[in-house]
C-alpha cells in the first residue's frame, strides 16, 4: 500500500511503520470525509469503521485536529481502549490529511527520550571499554566485567548474561528495586529464566537472538510496567547488546523517568487540544459575521438572478456548497473556505445586463443571441471590481472566468490551463454538474452517473483534470447537496419570495 501513497507521506509512513508492527493509516480529505484506510485497524478497534462518512464522527480522537495546517502534529500515547494506546501522526498533504497509528501499548516514549537512553548506554560501553584496556584487569575475568555491575547499579540496571542451555547468569548485584519484584530471581550463581518472571520479554528475546546472533546493534524492548507483591508498579525496559562475545540482556528500572515521561506526554496532547480549541473559537467567534455576510449576498444575487427562469435560488445556494466542498477537499485554509463558499454565488451575477429577450428565451440561443449572452462575465466582474474584501476579490475572479475552459476554448478571455483562478475553475465544475441534474426550461435533469459521463468527457478539455479526479471522489457530498440540503438551507432564510 506504501507504494501506492503520495512520495512524502508514503516515506514518513515507512519510517513510523518500521518501529512498530502495529500500524495502521487513515486518509481524511480537507472536508473531514474518510476517504481510504489500511494496516491493522482490528488491532486498534477501528474495524467497523465507514468510509465516506465524517472521520470525525467516529473517532472522537479526531474532534477539532482536522484539517491540518502546514506541519504534521503527533497525539502521544492517546488512549484508544482498555489497555490500549497509540501514538497518532497527524500528516498533512494539499489535498487530503494522513492519519497513521502506531502501537503504543508496550511502548510509552518519545524519540527524544530514547536518544537519551541510547545516550546512557553509549557512556556506559566507552567506561567499559576504557576499563578493558587498564592493566590491572585480571587475566582471569574478562575485560570491563568486574566493573560493569558498578555502572549498571548506578544507573538503575541489572545485567544478565546468556548461557548455552539459554537461561542467564547474573551478572553482580542488581539494584535495590529489583528485588522487590522478584526477590527469588536475583541470586548470583543460579540458573535464571527472565521470561517466566517477565512474560513479556518472551516475544523480545526473539529479537535478542538477531541482536546476538548476527552482531547487530543493541536492540531495545520499549517500557513495559510490572507490579510487585505489595501492588506497586514498576516500568522497565530491557536492552540486548552483545558485547566482546557475551551475549547480555540489560534490564532497566526507569524510576521517575518514566512517570515524568507520561506527565510530558500528557502535557502535550493538552497543548495540542489546547491550539485546535482556540482555533475553533476564533472560527466559531466569525461565524455570525460570516452568516451575515452570506445572507446579504445570497438575497441581493437571487433577487438579481430572479429574472432568469433558468436560475433558482436553490441553485445559487447549492453552487456555493459545492464549492466548498471541493476548495476544502484540495486543501484550502478556512478562511478561503468560507470566502468561496459565499463568493461562489455570485457567479452569474453579470446576467443583471442581459436583455430578458435572451435571458428568459425557452428556446436554443441564435448565434447572435449567444454571443450577447457570453457578455455577461465581464458585466459580472465590472459590478464587483474595486473592493478590498477578500471575499468580494475572489467573487470578481469567478464571474469573470467561470467559463473559462483549461484548453483554452473558453471565454471571454480564452484563458488556459494555471491562467484560470482556481477559484474559476472550481465554480465551473460545480456549476455545469448542478446545471446537469437539475431540470431547467430548455432540458430535462439527468442523474448524476449520467451527468459524471458527459463531463468525463471533458477532462482536461473543459476542466482542470487534477480538479476533476478531486470533485470525482467528492462525487457523494455532490450528490447530497443536490438533492437535499441546499434547498433545505436556502428555504431557512428565503421565505415565499
Amino acid at each position: 500500500m506504501i507504494d501506492e501513497l503520495p512520495a512524502a507521506v508514503g516515506s514518513a509512513l515507512l519510517d513510523l511503520a518500521l518501529q512498530q508492527d502495529a500500524s495502521a493509516w487513515l486518509q481524511v480529505g480537507k472536508d473531514g470525509i474518510l476517504n481510504d484506510m489500511g494496516g491493522k485497524l482490528e488491532h486498534f478497534g477501528l474495524k467497523g469503521l465507514v468510509p465516506g462518512e465524517a472521520a470525525a464522527e467516529q473517532l472522537l480522537f479526531l474532534n477539532g485536529m482536522l484539517p491540518l495546517g502546514d506541519g504534521p502534529l503527533t497525539l502521544a500515547a492517546v488512549e484508544l481502549g482498555p489497555d490500549r494506546h497509540a501514538d497518532i501522526h497527524l500528516l498533512p498533504e494539499a489535498k487530503r490529511d494522513w492519519v497513521v497509528l502506531i502501537d503504543r501499548s508496550n511502548s510509552l516514549y518519545w524519540r527524544a527520550q530514547a536518544q537519551q537512553k541510547a545516550n546512557e548506554l553509549n557512556l556506559l560501553r566507552r567506561r567499559l571499554l576504557r576499563l578493558e584496556s587498564a592493566p590491572t584487569q585480571p587475566a582471569t575475568t574478562t575485560p570491563g566485567m568486574m566493573a560493569a555491575p558498578i555502572l549498571c547499579n548506578a544507573l538503575d540496571m541489572t545485567v544478565l548474561e546468556r548461557q548455552a542451555d539459554g537461561s542467564f547468569q547474573l551478572v553482580g548485584a542488581p539494584p535495590a528495586g529489583f528485588e522487590a519484584l522478584c526477590p527469588e530471581a536475583w541470586r548470583m550463581g543460579k540458573d535464571l529464566h527472565p521470561q517466566r518472571t517477565f512474560p513479556f520479554l518472551e516475544n523480545f528475546l526473539a529479537e535478542a537472538e538477531e541482536v546476538w546472533n548476527k552482531a547487530a546493534q543493541p536492540r531495545r524492548s520499549g517500557p513495559w510496567v510490572e507490579t510487585d507483591a505489595r501492588g506497586g508498579e514498576h516500568a522497565l525496559e530491557a536492552t540486548a547488546v552483545l558485547w566482546s562475545g557475551r551475549r547480555l540482556l540489560i534490564i532497566e528500572l526507569l524510576g521517575e523517568r518514566y512517570e515524568e515521561h507520561r506527565g510530558f506526554l500528557q502535557m502535550g496532547r493538552e497543548n495540542a487540544l489546547l491550539r485546535n480549541y482556540l482555533e475553533e473559537q476564533v472560527h466559531l467567534r466569525t461565524a455570525d459575521i460570516r452568516a451575515r455576510e452570506e445572507e446579504i449576498a445570497l438575497r441581493l444575487v437571487w433577487a438579481a438572478e430572479s429574472r432568469d427562469d433558468g436560475e433558482t435560488g436553490a441553485h445559487i445556494r447549492r453552487i456555493g456548497l459545492y464549492s466548498e466542498v471541493l476548495a476544502s477537499a484540495i486543501g484550502w485554509d478556512r478562511p478561503s473556505v468560507d470566502d468561496i463558499r459565499i463568493a461562489a454565488t455570485m457567479h452569474d451575477i453579470g446576467k443583471i445586463g442581459i436583455p430578458d429577450v435572451v435571458l428568459r428565451k425557452p428556446a436554443p440561443l441564435t448565434t447572435e443571441e449567444f454571443a450577447i449572452m457570453k457578455t455577461h462575465p465581464v458585466i459580472g466582474g465590472r459590478i464587483l471590481a474595486g473592493s478590498k474584501s477578500p471575499m468580494l476579490q475572489m467573487a470578481k475572479d469567478i464571474a469573470l472566468s467561470h467559463h473559462e475552459k483549461w484548453d483554452g476554448s473558453g471565454y471571454p478571455y480564452g484563458l488556459e490551463g494555471e491562467a484560470i483562478p482556481m477559484a474559476s475553475r472550481i465554480v465551473a465544475l460545480a456549476d455545469v454538474f448542478d446545471a446537469l441534474v437539475h431540470e431547467r426550461v430548455y432540458k430535462p435533469s439527468m442523474s448524476p452517473g449520467a451527468a459524471l459521463e458527459i463531463m468525463t468527457l471533458n477532462r482536461g478539455q473543459q476542466f482542470d483534470p487534477n480538479l476533476f479526479d478531486e470533485f470525482v471522489r467528492q462525487r457523494r457530498r455532490f450528490e447530497l447537496i443536490a438533492q437535499e440540503r441546499s434547498v433545505m438551507l436556502f428555504e431557512g432564510f428565503r421565505g415565499n419570495p
